[in-house]
């Protein structure tokens, strides 16, 4: 059975670059966008992913909020913070809120990857084993 990853970002170009980046690197994995918490909401009433990659400057209901309410519907999933905001305010709040993870959209290229890698790996979810 293949992984979810549910992408919440409201820019659409990032969000199909991230898919198609993402689908190169985790082929096993089955890919889902939102561009809204809401959406993203509506989303994990139908499934539950394995990992969010959520952006905090979401319009109407922010990232932070949106983690809140998503890991009290599906409390096993992992949450990595993807924002251009740097401060360890933002930090703090994300990781007060639930999420596993901070990533800045400034250094994604490098450390998004391997974040994700390590915990799935950690987390033991499936489909995580023989990751590189």
């Amino acid at each position: 059975m293949n992984m979810h990853i549910l992408i919440v970002e409201d820019h659409k170009a990032l969000r199909k670059s991230l898919r198609e980046w993402l689908g190169g690197v985790f082929p096993q994995c089955d890919f889902f966008e939102a561009a809204s918490g809401e959406e993203a909401i509506e989303i994990c009433r139908d499934i539950t992913p394995d990992l969010i990659l959520m952006d905090i400057g979401l319009p109407r209901l922010n990232g932070i909020g949106t983690t809140k309410s998503l890991l009290t519907m599906v409390p096993n999933t992992l949450v990595v913070i993807l924002t251009i905001h740097e401060d360890e305010a933002y930090r703090s709040e994300a990781m007060s809120a639930g999420a596993s993870a901070f990533v800045p959209k400034r250094v994604m290229k490098t450390e998004l990857i391997p974040t994700i890698k390590r915990l799935l790996a950690a987390s033991g979810h499936k489909g995580s084993k023989g990751m590189k």
